[in-house]
């Protein structure tokens, strides 16, 4: 991870943070965004498919879906910190056969991934400054459905983007958030041959998708 932002990225969520994240998905379950793009797959009806998270954080997708769901996962991530506890909870519940992680920025490291059943990126494109670079590139590796969680393009999801950057900058850090155009983000999808089959909102921040792709 060479670059400045993803560097950043590995600095921000770091061991600590994911330690947080673990205890409290063990304790309360998936926040909603998340649980709202669990719940749209699992209306699915999946067997035995395979799931390549990117940006998955400390594995909560992938703990959800495994074994009934699916069965074979690739967890893409830039940060040390999460791996190793999405690692060692994998290992807790005796899955760690089931998942291959791989660390990195997914644009850079998408060489030696193979295509996946399912893609899912959540609160993760808020995070790429070159998002069409990373659309194309996770779309590329979906045969069957893509699912994401992003911001919604509102007043709020903007001054909170706008005051964490400001924050990072104070810190010196090179990491940064971004709000993308929905617009943009759909039609990209929809262009590879995907169309959208649920789709939900939390109250104020996050917008949630899911796409199947068109026979």
């Amino acid at each position: 991870m060479s670059c400045k932002h993803c560097c950043g990225a590995n600095r921000l969520f770091d061991i600590k943070n994911a330690k947080k994240d673990i205890k409290r998905y063990l304790k309360k379950g998936p926040r909603k965004p998340t649980k709202l793009l669990i719940d749209a797959l699992k209306a699915e009806n999946l067997t035995n498919l395979s799931l390549l998270d990117i940006g998955g954080g400390v594995g909560i997708i992938p703990l959800e879906l495994l074994p009934k769901k699916i069965s074979k996962v690739t967890d893409v991530d830039a940060s040390e910190g999460y791996i190793s506890i999405a690692k060692a909870e994998a290992e807790k519940r005796q899955l760690q056969d089931s998942i291959h992680y791989e660390l990195g920025d997914f644009v850079d490291v998408q060489q030696h991934i193979e295509k996946h059943d399912i893609v899912t990126l959540d609160k993760v494109i808020c995070c790429y400054p070159n998002v069409d670079e990373l659309l194309q590139a996770s779309l590329s590796k979906a045969t069957s459905y893509y699912g994401l969680v992003y911001p919604q393009a509102n007043f709020l999801s903007r001054l909170t983007v706008w005051f964490l950057n400001l924050t990072l900058k104070v810190r010196g850090n090179p990491f940064r958030t971004f709000i993308h155009s929905p617009t943009l983000v759909h039609a990209t999808i929809t262009k590879t041959g995907f169309k959208k089959i649920a789709s939900a909102k939390t109250l104020l921040s996050w917008q949630i998708h899911l796409y199947k792709k068109e026979r």
